[in-house]
C-alpha cells in the first residue's frame, strides 16, 4: 500500500487503489468470480471498508498538517506559533449604555461580582450584554454601562437591545437608545497569525526591516504598524512629513505600552540609524545613558464608501442593515495600506452572500471626503494613516 511517510512528506492510498486492494483481496478468498460491483453485498462492504480508511487517512493527514504553522488553524495554530515566541492578539469587548427602567427597589448584580452570574439583557440576535458593575438602581430610568458577552466587533442598532435574559423582580424594561461606547476589535484571524508568524521568524535577525516590523507587531496590543526607511542621504519629504536621511519612520497602532514599543525599536534599530516621529520615550541603556526612541503613533483616517448592492437571487434584497453594522469591524485596513473594490465585494458577500457590488465609475467607490474623487483603489494621503470605516460614511444603493 502507498502509505508513507519520507523526507518529502506523507502519501496516502487513493480511493481507487483501496478498492483494487480489497478486490483483489476477496478474489484471493473466494474466487475470481465474485461479483464485486459496487451494487452487489460484497462490493457495498468493500466500500464501506474503504470508506473507514479514507476518513482514518484523513485524520492522519490532519495531523501530520498541523505540525506546519501555515496549515494549522485553531488551538493547535496558537501551540505552533508559540514556538516563534508570539500569541494569538485576543478579540476585546464592546461596551454600550443601555436605559434599566424600574418600578420598585432592586440590587443588579454586574461582573465586578464574578463569578455571580450579572444582569443580563439582549437584542433580538440573540447578542448578550453583562451589567459592568452592580448597581441599586432608584425607581424611574436609569442609564448604565453594559459589556457584550462576546469579544469581538460586535455593534449594536438603536431601540433593539430590549430582551431581559435575568428576571429580577422590579425591573420592568430595558432599551439601548444611544450609541456605542466602544466597539470591541475582533480575535485574530487565522489567516492574519500566520501571516504575522511568517514576520516573526525574522525576529533573531540584527538591523533588518522585517525583524524590526516582527518586533513592533509582536508587542501586545498593538494592532498595525509600518516601517518606512530612508537609506538615502537626502530628506525626503512625505506630505507634510520630513524624514532625515538614513532614518526610520515607525507607525504604530493599537493599545500598548509605550515602553515595549521603545524596547523593540531600540534592540533591532541599525547602528546608528537615526528616527523620525514625534512621539519619544527616554529608554534606559545598561550603562545608565538615556537614549531617546521616536516614532508615530497611528492617525485615523475616515473612509467614505459607495456603491450599488444587486441582489444575486433576484427575489431577496440585499441585506443593507447587517452590511452597514458588519461591515466596519470586518474591514480594517492595515497602517498606510492601500483599499481595493475587490477587497470591499469579499467582505460584502460575506456578510450577505446574495449580495453583489457594483461601482459606477467615477461617481462611486472609495473616497477621503465623502463628495468627489471616487476611486476603486486609494490610498491614504500620509504614511502615518489609516483608513477607519464607520456606518455613517457607508453609502448603499440597491439597483
Amino acid at each position: 500500500m502507498p502509505n508513507t511517510f519520507t523526507s518529502t512528506g506523507m502519501t496516502t492510498a487513493t480511493r481507487a487503489e483501496l478498492i483494487s486492494n480489497f478486490v483483489s483481496s476477496f478474489q484471493t478468498i473466494y474466487g475470481a468470480d465474485i461479483n464485486t460491483d459496487p451494487d452487489s453485498p460484497d462490493g457495498q462492504l468493500i466500500n464501506i471498508f474503504v470508506q473507514a480508511l479514507l476518513d482514518a487517512q484523513d485524520l492522519m493527514v490532519q495531523v501530520n498538517n498541523n505540525f506546519d504553522p501555515d496549515l494549522a488553524f485553531g488551538t493547535i495554530l496558537d501551540q505552533r506559533v508559540a514556538i516563534n515566541g508570539i500569541q494569538r492578539q485576543i478579540g476585546t469587548y464592546s461596551y454600550t449604555p443601555i436605559t434599566v427602567t424600574t418600578g420598585a427597589a432592586c440590587t443588579l448584580q454586574g461582573l465586578d461580582l464574578y463569578p455571580n452570574t450579572p444582569f443580563t439583557v439582549s437584542d433580538s440576535s440573540g447578542n448578550q450584554w453583562y451589567l459592568a458593575a452592580t448597581v441599586s438602581p432608584s425607581v424611574g430610568v436609569n442609564s448604565y454601562q453594559f459589556r457584550a458577552a462576546s469579544t469581538g466587533a460586535i455593534t449594536t442598532i438603536l431601540n433593539t437591545i430590549v430582551n431581559i435574559t435575568t428576571i429580577v423582580l422590579g425591573v420592568l424594561t430595558v432599551n439601548n437608545p444611544s450609541v456605542l461606547t466602544t466597539l470591541g476589535t475582533n480575535e485574530e484571524t487565522d489567516s492574519a497569525l500566520k501571516i504575522r508568524r511568517q514576520k516573526s521568524v525574522a525576529l533573531p535577525s540584527q538591523g533588518y526591516l522585517a525583524g524590526l516590523l516582527g518586533a513592533i507587531e509582536n508587542v501586545t496590543g498593538v494592532t498595525a504598524a509600518y516601517v518606512y526607511e530612508n537609506n538615502t542621504d537626502s530628506t525626503v519629504v512625505i506630505g507634510s512629513d520630513s524624514i532625515p536621511s538614513h532614518s526610520i519612520w515607525v507607525i504604530v497602532a493599537g493599545t500598548f505600552a509605550a515602553s515595549d514599543v521603545a524596547t523593540a525599536i531600540y534592540s533591532k534599530r541599525n547602528a546608528g540609524c537615526g528616527m523620525y516621529g514625534s512621539i519619544t520615550y527616554n529608554y534606559s541603556q545598561i550603562d545608565g545613558t538615556t537614549f531617546v526612541v521616536r516614532w508615530d503613533d497611528v492617525v485615523e483616517q475616515p473612509l467614505y464608501i459607495s456603491f450599488n448592492a444587486h441582489s444575486l437571487n433576484g427575489t431577496t434584497p440585499p441585506n443593507t442593515t447587517a452590511i452597514l453594522a458588519q461591515l466596519p469591524g470586518l474591514f480594517v485596513p492595515g497602517v498606510n495600506a492601500e483599499v481595493n473594490i475587490n477587497q470591499l465585494a469579499t467582505l460584502v458577500q460575506q456578510i450577505d452572500p446574495n449580495t453583489l457590488v457594483i461601482v459606477t465609475s467615477g461617481s462611486q467607490g472609495f473616497s477621503t471626503t465623502g463628495s468627489g474623487g471616487w476611486a476603486n483603489y486609494l490610498s491614504p494621503t500620509s504614511y502615518k494613516n489609516q483608513f477607519v470605516v464607520s456606518s455613517p460614511n457607508i453609502s448603499i444603493t440597491i439597483v
